[in-house]
């Protein structure tokens, strides 16, 4: 279940227990010093790894936060609302709110991208479409693993990313799923890497079906 991550609410909770001890050195310090900028830095640095792998960059949470925790010269630093917008966040990542809304958001851009593939494999190419295809579900996956709290490296590619998405403590994919989706990276592989693609048509056709069924089942609301 997206929200039954236990290691990202545990985290949550860490943080939020963390910007309360802030904030209470904040407003003991009456003049609002901020006594140790270094740990302050650590935790406003901490909470924005997290907010990201909750939702999308430009989502209220980060805005938000950012808002009160970034001093400007019209506002100060504000730790008692970035801190309430943490709290706000635990809430709803603990009804699996933040992170369907993130995967809602990714499965409206990946199905874009699958009609393009449509679109190039209608006019004759299936080479591109197979790659496009590729990206589509590449990042589809990233998406998903990244909102059950798993780290993703830039040189993770498609089925390193299977691998962790079926390993038994996460068990997004079963072994039927993995397997079928192995087989459409090597598609998006052959078709990517400049050698022979000897596929039909219609088997690019079937892939596309099945990587928008997939995308439909791991990035839509739960």
């Amino acid at each position: 279940m997206l929200a039954g991550n236990s290691l990202i609410r545990q985290r949550l909770d860490d943080l939020i227990g963390e910007g309360q001890r802030q904030w209470d050195e904040f407003t003991a310090a009456g003049g609002g010093v901020v006594k140790n900028p270094i740990r302050l830095t650590q935790w406003i640095t901490s909470c924005l790894n997290l907010l990201d792998k909750l939702s999308i960059s430009s989502n209220r949470f980060v805005m938000e936060f950012e808002r009160w925790a970034t001093p400007s010269s019209n506002r100060d630093l504000n730790i008692g609302a970035a801190l309430g917008v943490l709290q706000s966040a635990r809430v709803e990542y603990s009804l699996g709110l933040a992170v369907e809304y993130h995967l809602s958001v990714s499965a409206a851009v990946f199905d874009g991208l699958l009609d393009e593939a449509d679109y190039l494999l209608s006019k004759g190419f299936p080479r591109p479409a197979a790659v496009l295809m590729g990206a589509a579900l590449e990042e589809g996956l990233k998406t998903r693993a990244k909102a059950e709290g798993i780290e993703v490296g830039p040189k993770d590619t498609l089925n390193p990313i299977i691998l962790k998405l079926k390993a038994p403590a996460v068990n997004v994919l079963n072994e039927f799923s993995a397997k079928r989706l192995e087989s459409l990276a090597k598609m998006r592989n052959d078709a990517a890497h400049g050698g022979d693609f000897n596929y039909q048509s219609d088997e690019v056709l079937g892939a596309l079906k099945e990587v928008r069924t997939a995308l439909e089942q791991m990035l839509q609301h739960r």
